[in-house]
């Protein structure tokens, strides 16, 4: 299991979790909002932005994985003689952690955007 402290240490992560409390700042903000028509241009605004938001989550979960399985790859190469078995399969495991946490972060937001317009278009008679 990784530490807590390490995985704060991961600039991708809390880039990751910046995105994503955002993302969800802006999701919630929106939803709870009392419907009017500043309410449903806003929803509008922020269509394309959501998105980009959203998908910004498992693409840097990604990006962090890469990075992980490069410092794996130099540490490898930095100190051959040690056991090559126990230092990749360590790498890879904390490596994949950005991927997971990216997914884990992305898919909420997408259910929550589309429960957004679901009740964006209920409000405007669209449905």
């Amino acid at each position: 299991m990784i530490e807590l402290s390490l995985l704060l240490e991961n600039k991708v992560i809390l880039a990751l979790l910046g995105i994503s409390s955002f993302t969800y700042f802006v999701i919630f903000d929106l939803y709870f909002s009392e419907p009017n028509d500043g309410w449903a241009q806003s929803v509008q605004n922020w269509q394309a932005g959501l998105l980009s938001l959203i998908a910004a989550q498992p693409l840097l979960g990604l990006l962090g994985t890469i990075q992980g399985l490069l410092d794996t790859f130099q540490v490898i190469s930095i100190f051959d003689a040690l056991s090559q078995h126990a230092i990749m399969s360590g790498g890879i495991s904390s490596a994949l952690v950005t991927t997971k946490l990216g997914l884990l972060l992305a898919i909420p937001s997408v259910v929550l955007r589309q429960l957004l317009l679901f009740r964006y278009k209920k409000l405007r008679g669209q449905l």
